[in-house]
């Protein structure tokens, strides 16, 4: 499959940035233009996420398959790759799936046991279900419509971004179908024999419960060289609640 991608910086040192389920590349752009000051940074949105096409289907091993092709398109092979949350799940299996092709692996709030559906998950995917975009005549009755599924003024917002206007109405970026069928395929526990040897930071918020103590042996025992940081009072989306210090600890990192 064919990705959409942001691109910022330039040079052969590549820094791959994947976004969290329901997100897509935009997510990161200032963040992106941040790190391009240093990297030459490439920004996929994943398939059925964003401006890439849809797909009835959606697996982690899929992604790992669209990312191959989309390195192999702009010949890229070594780089330094940042997973957010579902993004992280993707970069740590490409990581040890294809070890010699990453120099370092950064995991932003996720660990390697199998996910849950959480509440935030299952608000944003009744949403996707049960709203109707065909009939809505603005973004205001769209907001309207979605705050019965999702009440968190920050998430809603979040949700909003993956709707845009077109000359035949408001349709979704994502693909509602293929995600609601297929969620429980992105949040398998990561379970191999192979090990990764090179730099790993693992970064978690203080706040969220995406990466805890229990975690910490399985991330050792499989990223032999990894840390772990913490941004105190920051969620699952510590990236957003604290940039400052989210990009100090991942340039500080790729810097070293």
């Amino acid at each position: 499959m064919e990705l959409f991608y942001r691109e910022y910086g330039s040079g052969d040192n590549y820094l791959i940035i994947l976004h969290g389920l329901f997100g897509m590349s935009d997510n990161w752009a200032g963040l992106g233009r941040k790190f391009a000051e240093k990297y030459h940074v490439i920004i996929p949105d994943a398939r059925n996420h964003g401006r890439s096409p849809h797909s009835p289907e959606f697996t982690l091993e899929l992604m790992i398959d669209d990312l191959n092709e989309l390195l192999a398109k702009l010949d890229i092979k070594s780089f330094a790759i940042l997973g957010h949350s579902m993004g992280g799940r993707v970069a740590m299996n490409y990581t040890l799936a294809y070890p010699e092709r990453v120099s370092k692996l950064i995991v932003a709030d996720m660990s390697l046991r199998k996910g849950k559906l959480r509440p935030e998950h299952k608000a944003i995917l009744g949403a996707l279900s049960l709203v109707n975009l065909s009939n809505k005549k603005s973004y205001t009755e769209i907001e309207r419509a979605l705050s019965r599924f999702v009440s968190n003024k920050r998430r809603l917002q979040f949700v909003l971004k993956n709707i845009i206007k077109t000359d035949d109405g408001f349709v979704w970026k994502l693909n509602p179908g293929a995600l609601v069928r297929n969620i429980g395929n992105v949040m398998p526990e990561l379970k191999t024999e192979r090990r990764f040897a090179k730099p790993t930071l693992f970064i978690r918020g203080g706040k969220s419960d995406f990466v805890l103590k229990k975690d910490e042996p399985a991330i050792y025992e499989h990223f032999t060289m990894a840390e772990i940081k913490t941004i105190e009072g920051a969620s699952h989306w510590l990236h957003a609640d604290n940039p400052e210090l989210f990009t100090k600890y991942v340039m500080d990192f790729l810097d070293e």
